[in-house]
């Protein structure tokens, strides 16, 4: 039986190693002035790895009410080369941007699409193909400007977080601190809030809703080394 099977990296990891022997850098390309125009992202291969064949695209990335992404084809992103091949102890350069640049004083996001072409297929035998999207963020950043409102369901609590800048908000970490600094929630989920879009992230059951307007939130984000802290008001 011949198999293959997908594996799709969203590249919310700030790190550069994504597979034993293959790696991408940066995980996050930017265009934010008329000069630049363009960026580039280089993936790479070890000496011990077997050759990879890619195809790029690209594709115009919003969010709906539900915070879900939302995925359109936009040819007018310039891609080269669009298809490579990566040979062991390698890289491969890829330069990405535009004939025409968007609007840079509110930023526009995108995603840029590697696909791994499979190599013919030999009997018995299952194929992992990696699916590389990575993000591309164009125009101003914007300072951070979040509004977080805690949800309530029963012993449980959640929070929604509103991203109200005018660019794009990673967070890759969530905690919530009571009055003597004790950790009493915690949320590892890595979500991207586009500009003004908003999602809730759960914290399970909390002992006591008492002294809410006491507590902290601690927001870890791509935008800066140090945690945002808020106070958390209802």
């Amino acid at each position: 039986m011949k198999k293959i099977l997908w594996i799709l990296f969203m590249f919310f990891l700030s790190v550069e190693k994504l597979w034993a022997d293959f790696g991408v850098t940066p995980t996050q390309l930017y265009i934010s002035n008329k000069q630049q125009r363009s960026t580039v992202v280089t993936l790479s291969l070890t000496e011990g790895g077997e050759k990879k064949t890619f195809e790029a695209s690209a594709v115009k990335w919003s969010q709906n009410e539900k915070g879900e992404d939302v995925l359109v084809p936009d040819p007018s992103v310039i891609i080269n080369p669009k298809n490579f091949v990566i040979k062991p102890n390698s890289e491969q350069v890829v330069r990405v941007g535009f004939s025409q640049l968007p609007n840079l004083d509110k930023e526009g996001s995108w995603r840029v699409i590697f696909r791994e072409v499979p190599p013919a297929l030999k009997s018995n035998t299952v194929q992992f193909m990696m699916n590389l999207s990575i993000p591309l963020f164009v125009g101003k950043q914007s300072p951070i400007d979040v509004k977080v409102t805690p949800k309530f369901d029963n012993t449980s609590l959640g929070l929604n977080v509103k991203n109200n800048a005018d660019s794009h908000l990673q967070i890759t970490e969530i905690k919530i601190l009571d009055q003597k600094n004790k950790e009493i929630g915690v949320n590892y989920d890595r979500k991207y809030l586009l500009t003004k879009q908003e999602n809730n992230f759960k914290f399970g059951q909390i002992k006591s809703f008492k002294a809410i307007n006491s507590y902290k939130v601690l927001i870890k984000t791509d935008k800066s080394e140090k945690p945002l802290e808020l106070q958390l008001k209802e």
